[in-house]
């Protein structure tokens, strides 16, 4: 059964200027260093880390106030299985109150944007 589903979209230039601004602060601040190091080695690399963002700021979106309470930047984070097919892995408390739920992510991006869709299901 589904419970929720977000969905995000992030502007390329928006989110470029952002890095160019603020830099490692606020990369450091949204993504954990090794989804960092994983961007920096893709030819890709803005966009990646745009898409990153993007699949956080879409599983808030799915999140009740409660739920929302638990979450932190870093107890999230994007993986790549070996054929490429993202995955959200949580840690922390958020980890702990979603124990039952199974989250599906798919990632997209263009040169404008990258755009984020996370459904939160019961496990099969």
């Amino acid at each position: 059964m589904v419970h929720a589903i977000g969905t995000d979209i992030v502007d390329l230039d928006r989110f470029a200027s952002a890095v160019e601004r603020w830099g490692d602060h606020f990369l450091g601040r949204i993504l954990t260093p090794d989804e960092i190091a994983y961007c920096r080695r893709k030819a890709s690399g803005i966009e990646s880390m745009a898409a990153r963002f993007a699949a956080k700021e879409a599983l808030i979106k799915c999140l009740s106030e409660e739920e929302y309470r638990h979450f932190r930047w870093h107890d999230v984070r994007v993986e790549n299985a070996a054929n490429g097919k993202p995955r959200l892995v949580l840690s922390g408390s958020l980890a702990r109150i979603l124990p039952d739920l199974q989250i599906l992510l798919t990632l997209s991006h263009s040169r404008l944007s990258a755009v984020a869709v996370v459904i939160l299901q019961s496990r099969p």
